[in-house]
């Protein structure tokens, strides 16, 4: 397979004083290199004269690939951005403990930032962002409806209550919009209390694909569909766009999403109303669970420069940098401490801390043909009339465990 990325040139030259003498090759996701990540490239080559950056871009479903090939080729890239514990899944990345334990705390981040670089109780990257799934709401159509907004405690029920609410009797307008997505899904999962699969310290996998808390908040979202309060997804093939887009056009009140929408749709519509809260809770007094967003940095197998590669992506975290991220794209840093400065003053974003210390990655993503049966199983339960929900996660169960069965 001949996989095609862009390189990128970033180095800014050392001014004639120490010509580089170690190349670097960084691999990262088109949308992340822009000025304030090549601005951190810079100010790294700057701090090492000696060192260029090298620059390689794709999209992110030719990443792994890309990856693998270097690896078989002897010339990985030194730094790749995805997520950690995938790759680790995978035996594409090294453990970094060593360096963990020389120049990271744990305890200074996100329970489920360092979850998206551990697999098999190791370290195997260093978290870049976060985010998590929160509700985001037009406070407009809510008042003009004349019901609350969400509250920071509500459960399931309550919120099956107001999606009925902003339901106009023709059906143009809805409470909700639900879309064909696994980790939108496991938002509501973790939100409930469950999971989809557990991964021991022999990285083996214990799958939950039909346990009764998935198998609730599965059938809780396709009765919100069935009884009209919400649209489904559009197509099989639907994906969150279709969903920003009945929210931004008012067809909707509710969407659950990321801090990305809510800057977009800010800075789309000026002057609008959008707000965020927590995502409800499966049962009054539960603890806000969420799907971990963002990603993290991981060095490769036969990567050649181990340490450098972990200085430059601990410098691409530091404090300064993850802040400007923040301000100028929208990402979260995986730091809580970060959130302290008074820019996240700001109410929408103190939802994200929040949200933020209960969410996780779903790591059934690490695990190809178990993650492919749960998302035929939601396409089936999700579509109009669709499958009931209990028989066919039991099913998608059945068929993953039969797919990892030595």
């Amino acid at each position: 397979m001949l996989v095609c990325l862009a390189a990128v040139t970033v180095a800014c030259g050392s001014g004639g004083q120490e010509q580089p003498t170690t190349l670097l090759r960084v691999l990262m996701t088109d949308d992340w290199v822009t000025v304030p990540f090549v601005d951190a490239v810079r100010s790294f080559e700057r701090g090492h004269p000696t060192v260029r950056v090298v620059i390689e871009k794709g999209p992110i479903s030719l990443l792994t690939d890309a990856v693998r090939a270097g690896i078989g080729s002897g010339a990985p890239p030194d730094v790749v951005q995805s997520h950690a514990f995938s790759a680790a899944g995978q035996g594409l990345a090294q453990p970094l403990d060593d360096l963990w334990a020389a120049h990271l705390d744990e305890a200074d981040f996100f329970p489920g930032a360092v979850e998206d670089v551990t697999w098999a109780g190791r370290r195997y990257g260093v978290p870049l962002d976060t985010n998590a799934l929160v509700l985001l709401y037009n406070a407009d159509l809510l008042r003009q409806a004349g019901v609350p907004e969400p509250g920071p405690t509500m459960t399931f029920a309550e919120f099956e209550a107001l999606a009925k609410s902003l339901t106009t009797p023709d059906g143009q307008r809805r409470g909700f919009v639900v879309p064909n997505s696994t980790w939108w899904t496991y938002g509501w999962i973790r939100a409930n209390g469950g999971e989809t699969v557990q991964v021991g310290n022999d990285g083996k996998a214990r799958l939950s694909l039909d346990s009764p808390a998935v198998v609730q908040t599965v059938s809780f979202l396709s009765g919100l569909i069935e009884q009209g309060y919400a649209f489904p997804p559009r197509a099989a093939d639907s994906h969150n766009g279709d969903a920003v887009a009945l929210f931004a056009s008012g067809a909707v009140a509710i969407h659950a999403s990321g801090s990305w929408d809510l800057v977009t749709l800010r800075r789309v519509l000026p002057g609008s109303n959008y707000r965020a809260a927590l995502l409800p809770t499966g049962a009054a007094g539960a603890a806000p669970g969420s799907a971990m967003g963002g990603s993290s940095m991981w060095v490769p197998q036969k990567a050649e420069h181990r340490e450098l590669a972990f200085e430059f992506m601990t410098h691409l975290i530091s404090d300064e940098n993850a802040l400007r991220l923040a301000k100028e794209e929208g990402r979260l840093p995986a730091r809580p401490r970060v959130f302290e400065d008074p820019f996240f003053a700001d109410r929408d974003l103190q939802v994200f801390l929040q949200q933020l210390r209960g969410a996780q990655p779903p790591k059934l993503g690490a695990f190809d043909e178990p993650s492919e049966q749960f998302t035929t199983a939601l396409e089936d339960v999700l579509r109009p009339g669709g499958a009931n929900p209990a028989v066919a996660l039991r099913e998608a169960q059945l068929r993953a465990l039969t797919s990892l069965a030595p």
